[in-house]
C-alpha cells in the first residue's frame, strides 16, 4: 500500500512536471503561496548568514529555482528528487544558468537517503512532506544528515486552513464523515476515482511541531501563509483578481500576527535547528519547546 502510495506520488509530478516550473510565474492565488513561501525561505536562508561553500541539501527540487538560488548564494548544492523528470528539469536549468558545478542532483528517496550523518549545515524541503507515506520518518532522515546546529526549512499542509473552515465540503472535522460516505458509495458502486489520485496529507500545527520534536528538532521560526482560493461546496466563489486581493489583505493580517489569523494559511513555514549539543537527553529537551502558533 504505501509502494503504490509513493508510485502514484511520483507519477503525479512526472505528468506535471511542467506545471511546477511555471508556477511561479503565474498570477493567481495557489501561485501566489508557493511564491511567497520561496521568497521567506530565502530570507531567512540569507539571515543565518551562512559561509560560502556550506553543503546544502535541497529535498524535492523540483523545476530548480530554489537550486538555482542556492547556488547563486555561493553554496555547494545537493539537488534531490524522486522523480526523474524534476531532475531533468533542475539539470537543464542549472546548466543554461552556468551554476552547474556548484550543483550535484541525485534521484533518491527521503525515508531512506544514502547520505552520512553530520553532513549538511542546512537542508531545505518545500512541498515534500504533506505527499509522503512517513512524513515522520523522512523528518528523522532529513536531522540525522543536519550538522549539529544545522537548520531545516520545511513546510507543511494546514489542516485548519481558513478557507476549508469556511466551505462544509471541506470542513476538516467533517473529513471521517466523507470519508464514510464516500467507502458506502463505493461499495454500492456508485462511486469510482480510477485511476486513484495521489493526495497531499494535511496536518495540524500541534502535530507538525511534535513531528519535529519527535526528530531532535527545535522550531525556532514559523509562518503561515497562503488565504484562499475560498470556495462554498467546492465550488469557486471569486475571480481570480478579486480572490488574489483578499489573500493579501488577510496575508498581511497574519504578518501582523492578528490572533487566529496568523495561523490559518494555508501552508506552515518552519526553521528548525538540530541541537550543537551532544547529549541526546538535552537535545530532545531542547527540542520539546512549542511554536507560537501552534502554542
Amino acid at each position: 500500500m504505501l509502494y503504490s502510495h509513493q508510485e502514484r506520488v511520483n507519477q503525479h509530478f512526472t505528468n506535471d512536471s511542467a506545471f511546477w516550473r511555471k508556477i511561479y510565474h503565474q498570477r493567481d492565488v495557489f501561485a501566489a503561496a508557493h511564491q511567497l513561501r520561496s521568497g521567506i525561505a530565502l530570507e531567512w536562508i540569507d539571515a543565518l548568514g551562512l559561509p560560502l561553500g556550506s553543503r546544502v541539501l535541497e529535498i524535492g527540487c523540483g523545476a530548480g529555482l530554489m537550486t538555482l538560488a542556492l547556488a547563486n548564494r555561493g553554496f555547494a548544492v545537493t539537488a534531490m528528487d524522486a522523480v526523474q523528470a524534476m531532475l531533468n528539469e533542475t539539470g537543464r536549468l542549472v546548466v543554461s544558468t552556468g551554476v552547474a558545478a556548484k550543483v550535484n542532483t541525485a534521484l533518491g528517496d527521503v525515508h531512506q537517503l544514502s547520505l552520512k550523518d553530520n553532513t549538511f549545515a542546512m537542508v531545505i524541503a518545500l512541498g515534500v512532506l504533506p505527499w509522503l507515506h512517513s512524513p515522520g520518518s523522512a523528518l528523522q532522515e532529513m536531522a540525522r544528515v543536519l550538522e549539529p546546529g544545522g537548520c531545516l526549512i520545511v513546510n507543511a499542509d494546514n489542516r485548519w486552513r481558513m478557507n476549508y473552515c469556511l466551505d462544509p465540503f471541506r470542513f476538516p472535522a467533517l473529513m471521517p464523515v466523507r470519508r464514510r460516505i464516500r467507502r458506502t458509495l463505493e461499495q454500492q458502486g456508485l462511486w469510482r476515482e480510477f485511476p486513484a489520485k495521489a493526495r497531499s496529507q494535511p496536518h495540524s500545527l500541534r502535530e507538525f511541531d511534535a513531528m519535529l520534536a519527535g526528530a531532535g528538532l527545535r522550531n525556532e521560526r514559523q509562518k503561515t501563509l497562503g488565504f484562499g482560493p475560498f470556495t462554498f461546496l467546492n465550488c469557486s466563489l471569486l475571480p481570480n483578481s478579486a480572490g488574489m486581493k483578499i489573500h493579501q489583505w488577510i496575508q498581511s493580517l497574519a504578518d501582523h500576527q492578528v490572533p487566529v489569523i496568523r495561523s490559518a494559511g494555508s501552508q506552515y513555514l518552519v526553521l528548525a535547528r538540530k541541537s550543537s549539543m551532544k547529549s541526546g537527553v538535552a537535545e530532545g529537551m531542547e527540542a520539546r519547546a512549542p511554536s507560537a502558533l501552534s502554542a
